[in-house]
């Protein structure tokens, strides 16, 4: 899967698609027009509130998404208070404009079944092995972004009624040819581009770089918002995990033995029949094989030469051995009854078949060394899942008898409870990162007065194999971290935006000696060069320097154009900017890439029905949501 998104990754249409998409995101951003109060929900939207568990949940996938996509990048982002309220307030955004479409398709009688979501889950590509749902792959997928079944149920649900939404207004959209070239040609646009780099190391190493005592400590008053340590817990905890208590358990082979005894019937191989075929696609040449198969011609030889079905074709035409459910109509409507029987010609959706009856196998009973691998697992899960049921009830009833420790539970249940380090909603071991987990420990059930620990929890089951008891250890809440704790980190905070602000005011410097004719001498005075050719699209992987680049204004004169900016490792560059190509794309790419502009189309359609609906909206902002 990884190949084929690695692959996708590098589509042109997709790229364009992706360029498209965050512009629809911008143009929908979060609005200004949100009635201010101060109430103990997040928000209330037409008199239904959003509530913080479910927004704090909600903004915590949104950080475990972000923190899977930009991987080191986002623990710079996330230090920055207004990146952090931004990113709550568009988390906020969508959960007001889900509750605005779900109160909206209730009042047009539009609805989602169980069984939609169920089968758009299941037939999902990236749940998948072999073309079949795999269950294991759900729940690993699910896991890493710690989002529950019930959850990502609930997402789909969404995901579909915004399909059908966009199916009911938006199904008639269609795009021009002479706008999708346009597009492309704006989008897909190629920029050359030479930089030069500030040294910004010999600026680190000057004197004045370095703030004063005072400096620190006033940053640090000004901003302690910035220095809050989240909700913390340490917990102590029992686990029982399925999988694990089977090396104790053993089958033994009069098990086996007793087992498949009184279970015979399970164990008997029901009739099956062979056939081959050769496929056509028209009658005259089936009737033709048929003739020669008639008088003598070899079936295998002829369904490797002529067979349309290449599967079979290349095994000589064989289908393998069939019990009676598995054989498709067309070949049972045949009727064929003897060894070498020929069928007539028959007319199916794959085009005209022959069929030969091979062989007919009837029913026999398995033997028990071929079913003993089987009878032997299934034993083994069984005696294994009654043994988990048996620790889980042993571990309830120890748990409840003494609410304030588990050593009643370790006693119960004959398991040795563990116990973890700081933990915050962010930062969760493996073992332990699971939603209903996560949840349970900083819900707030757990904590007692002034935060000491609480009762021990209920028991907590995951995945139907493993289950969970735990309490609180200790306990913090969320904190302004002591000065002491985060001068060292202020220090070079404010050691880098010296540098950068010294780099800064020598570029612009720089950038007024380009714009005459003196830039070349300032150049090899401050022994600062341009670098070779690169050449720059809105998708390039250096996002800041993209953005900087494309809002250069266009050489003129055969001159290049230059400006300021920083690189993706937030260095200071000089940028010379020296020509601009229209984009383009082959004609197939251009057809895809019309078709998805129509469906765009259709999405701005619901961005303007998301908008209508939010002007008509009654929508008050709570207390809780901290997006000020």
């Amino acid at each position: 899967m990884m190949d084929n998104l690695r692959a996708a990754s590098n589509s042109v249409v997709l790229k364009v698609i992706l360029a498209l998409i965050m512009l629809s995101f911008v143009l929908t951003g979060v609005g200004s027009y949100l009635v201010g109060g101060s109430k103990s929900y997040v928000a209330e939207v037409n008199g239904q509130e959003i509530d913080r568990a479910r927004f704090e949940q909600s903004v915590m996938n949104e950080r475990a998404r972000l923190q899977q996509q930009l991987g080191e990048q986002f623990s710079q982002l996330a230090g920055n208070e207004a990146y952090v309220k931004q990113m709550r307030q568009q988390v906020l955004n969508r959960m007001i404009n889900d509750l605005l479409l779900d109160q909206y398709a209730a009042k047009i009688g539009m609805a989602i079944g169980d069984d939609q979501v169920k089968t758009s889950i299941q037939s999902s590509p990236e749940f998948s092995t072999d073309g079949k749902f795999d269950n294991s792959k759900y729940r690993d997928l699910l896991n890493r972004f710690q989002i529950a079944p019930e959850q990502y149920a609930e997402m789909t649900r969404k995901q579909l009624l915004t399909q059908q939404l966009l199916a009911a207004f938006a199904g008639t959209h269609f795009s021009l040819p002479a706008e999708t070239e346009s597009v492309v040609a704006l989008i897909q646009q190629q920029r050359d581009v030479r930089v030069a780099s500030i040294g910004m190391k010999a600026l680190e190493a000057k004197p004045e770089v370095i703030p004063t005592a005072e400096q620190v400590k006033a940053f640090y008053d000004q901003n302690k918002s910035r220095f809050t340590a989240p909700e913390m817990a340490r917990v102590k905890y029992i686990e029982v995990d399925a999988a694990k208590l089977t090396d104790d358990i053993k089958v033994s082979d009069q098990d086996v033995a007793d087992f498949y005894a009184k279970n015979k019937p399970l164990y008997v191989q029901a009739p099956r029949t062979s056939y081959s075929i050769i496929v056509l696609s028209k009658e005259s040449d089936a009737k033709d094989v048929l003739s020669q198969l008639k008088n003598g011609a070899d079936f295998a030889a002829l369904a490797k030469e002529k067979s349309l079905e290449k599967d079979s074709g290349a095994k000589g035409g064989d289908l393998g051995w069939l019990e009676a459910t598995a054989v498709p109509d067309d070949i049972a409507k045949a009727k064929l009854t003897e060894k070498g029987q020929l069928s007539d010609v028959i007319h199916s959706d794959m085009g005209y078949l022959i069929v030969r009856l091979n062989d007919i196998q009837a029913a026999k009973e398995k033997s028990l060394e071929d079913v003993k691998a089987e009878i032997t697992k299934n034993l083994l899960q069984d005696k294994s899942y009654n043994k988990f049921e048996d620790i889980q009830s042993k571990l309830i009833d120890g748990a409840a008898s003494n609410n304030t420790s588990l050593d009643a539970a370790e006693k119960a249940s004959g398991l040795k409870a563990q116990e973890s380090g700081w933990l915050s909603r962010s930062n969760m071991p493996k073992e332990l990162a699971y939603p209903e987990v996560v949840q349970e420990i900083f819900g707030g059930d757990l904590i007692g007065v002034k935060g000491a620990p609480g009762p021990n929890s209920d028991l907590i089951t995951v995945e139907g194999d493993r289950a969970f008891v735990l309490r609180i250890a200790e306990y913090r809440p969320e904190a302004v971290q002591p000065f002491e704790e985060v001068s060292a980190d202020i220090t070079e905070l404010l050691k880098r935006q010296n540098v950068v602000k010294m780099a800064r005011e020598q570029a612009d410097q720089l950038l007024a000696a380009l714009k005459t004719d003196k830039g070349d001498e300032a150049l090899q005075a401050a022994n600062i060069r341009f670098g070779d050719k690169k050449v720059i699209t809105r998708m390039s992987d250096d996002a800041q320097l993209a953005e900087s680049v494309f809002a250069l204004p266009l050489p003129k004169e055969g001159k290049p154009s230059y400006g300021v900016s920083s690189d993706k490792s937030d260095n200071v560059v000089l940028v010379a900017l020296d020509a601009v190509h229209p984009g383009q794309m082959d004609a197939s790419s251009l057809k895809a890439f019309s078709a998805q502009m129509a469906n765009q189309d259709s999405s701005v359609v619901l961005d303007a029905l998301i908008g209508n609906l939010r002007q008509q909206a009654k929508i008050k902002m709570g207390d809780l949501a901290n997006v000020q």
